[in-house]
């Protein structure tokens, strides 16, 4: 699938140490941090069901900078609660971060966020995206619709790059396999990155196992490597 660029931007659990005096944790609790707030194994899960679609994924933990932000908070909505490019909150509203200067801001931008959107915005140009995530069975403090239905599948879709028949088929390709399947519920919407056609997947983290290569595993690895294109 030469045509298909996965966008993962939040496995990483790297914070570099030329940031770490930045937050206000002690070293064991922010790498306890970085773990939880992790998409972990997307990553993995992305080679393992596309081993020839290209793979972007984010360098450092969304701690350091989440690529899935807008970089101006005025636009961000999770910047009201610390979550916006750059966190200053935890998972559940605890202070993460010292208060940054413009320059320390902008050199995390540079550094991390900018570089990140050029590539993705090379390699999805006119091509299908999937911005692949997972998420908790029970809703983060900060998340701004804890009550909604939380699907072993959330569909986030776009009404300019996810088109309704796709949408539909995707629906029931899921459903097929057995998985119950949620639309723009409990995170909606999908990244533009300049692709032809794009959709969201969240996985619910129960689906994945605590280790990659189980029964679980595999049984989304099967359904996602069989995933119907535009």
């Amino acid at each position: 699938m030469s045509h298909l660029v996965i966008h993962v931007p939040h496995a990483s659990t790297t914070i570099p140490p030329d940031v770490r005096d930045q937050f206000t944790l002690s070293p064991p609790a922010l790498a306890a941090e970085a773990r939880l707030s992790a998409d972990l194994l997307t990553d993995e899960l992305a080679r393992a069901a596309w081993p020839s679609a290209t793979i972007v994924a984010a360098e450092v933990s969304r701690l350091v900078v989440d690529v899935e932000r807008y970089a101006d908070d005025r636009l961000e909505p999770m910047a009201a609660v610390g979550r916006g490019m750059i966190y200053s909150r935890t998972r559940d509203g605890r202070p993460l971060r010292r208060d940054l200067s413009a320059g320390e801001r902008a050199a995390l931008q540079a550094a991390w966020y900018d570089p990140h959107w050029q590539r993705l915005r090379a390699a999805a140009a006119g091509r299908i995206m999937i911005d692949l995530h997972s998420y908790p069975k029970r809703a983060w403090k900060v998340e701004p619709h804890p009550q909604a239905p939380r699907r072993e599948i959330d569909l986030g879709t776009m009404c300019d790059l996810t088109a309704d028949p796709w949408v539909a088929t995707l629906q029931a390709h899921f459903a097929a396999a057995g998985y119950d399947v949620g639309l723009n519920t409990p995170y909606a919407g999908v990244v533009d990155a300049g692709a032809a056609a794009a959709v969201m997947i969240e996985i619910r983290h129960d689906l994945m196992g605590p280790l990659p290569h189980g029964p679980g595993w595999e049984r989304l690895r099967t359904c996602l490597s069989q995933l119907p294109m535009p």
